[in-house]
């Protein structure tokens, strides 16, 4: 793999003051680093504070430590204007495949202030380029107390609302856990929940495992993981048989168990050997693993845009197609 087209850029978008520079202290302070003096004084040449300065062009290293693995990423910084200020050769740059920006970023941290509505716009001029280049990790952060926000209901939250019709995830930095969210994180760890649980190219693996399951557990998106477990448990019982309906191309390979677990969301044999062909087609590659749990962590997060019927229904393909992959093994 090239290591100049490693996609391991974090993109962070948005205007001067809404807090872009404060969330990635944040974010590197969870591991006990911070940005490099150079880079602040390379910054702030011209004698502006670090809360004013023109952050565009940042480029700032972070050492991703999980207990399952390591990686070298970057946050790469840059700053949006008002769409009557908007440049449209520099969201054509984007764009550009010979500049290789989409090649090598694969989350997009966008921040707005709640209270400036017009910030939250920003991000349209964007989307081009996010859908073209599809980075696996994409969440609109809202940071400044909105105090007429904060009575709306969130089923009928605009930025919400907007976020999940485009496939983003919106994260309210100043949500606060309540006491009976257990598992559910808010504000900056959902950002670090999201960050490290990705798995991003080259990284170093600290322990290898068969379980993918493991790598794919998440609270927020139960339908996958359960789907996995129930896989993996019909393995370990021998239970898994060829069915007679893989060549019914109109009906998927399910038994009982199946049929109580997953209902209507059942698919048909054709959208499982897709599905099967989307996770598995280069498994037997040297890095055809690592592959695979880059996939199963896009779905993950591509799930959490969508509806329950819809997840489920992803949850059954993605499950199936694990079915399939390990009759054929």
């Amino acid at each position: 793999m090239s290591t100049s087209l490693i996609r391991n850029k974090i993109l962070v978008l948005g205007r001067r003051n809404v807090g872009k520079l404060s969330i990635i202290k944040q974010i590197l302070s969870s591991s006990n680093q911070r940005i490099d003096e150079i880079i602040l004084d390379q910054n702030n040449e011209n004698g502006e504070t670090s809360d004013n300065a023109n952050h565009a062009g940042m480029k700032i290293p972070w050492k991703i430590i999980t207990k399952y693995y390591t990686a070298n990423v970057e946050f790469w910084v840059d700053e949006t204007v008002h769409k009557s200020q908007l440049d449209s050769e520099v969201i054509d740059g984007y764009e550009n495949e010979e500049n290789g920006i989409g090649k090598v970023v694969d989350a997009i941290l966008f921040i707005f202030k709640k209270n400036e509505p017009s910030t939250f716009d920003d991000i349209q001029a964007y989307l081009p380029f996010i859908q073209k280049y599809e980075p696996s990790i994409t969440l609109a952060v809202g940071t400044g107390r909105n105090i007429q926000h904060d009575t709306i209901d969130a089923e009928n939250d605009p930025f919400e609302d907007w976020c999940i019709e485009n496939g983003f995830e919106y994260v309210d930095l100043d949500m606060k856990k309540r006491d009976d969210e257990i598992a559910e994180r808010v504000g900056i760890e959902r950002i670090l929940e999201a960050l490290q649980s990705h798995m991003w190219e080259d990284m170093t693996r600290l322990s290898k495992t068969n379980k993918t399951s493991d790598h794919i557990e998440d609270t927020n998106n139960k339908e996958l993981s359960e789907a996995i477990s129930q896989l993996n448990h019909k393995e370990n019982n021998s239970h898994l048989e060829s069915a007679p309906e893989f060549d019914d191309h109109n009906s998927a390979p399910f038994d009982d168990n199946d049929t109580e677990f997953f209902g209507d969301a059942l698919p048909s044999q054709q959208e499982i050997e897709s599905m099967h062909q989307h996770i598995f087609g280069d498994f037997d590659d040297e890095d055809g693993f690592d592959k695979v749990l880059a996939r199963l962590n896009s779905l993950r997060e591509r799930g959490k845009t969508l509806s329950d019927d819809e997840r489920r229904k992803l949850a059954a393909r993605v499950a199936c197609s694990f079915n399939l992959h390990m009759n054929n093994e």
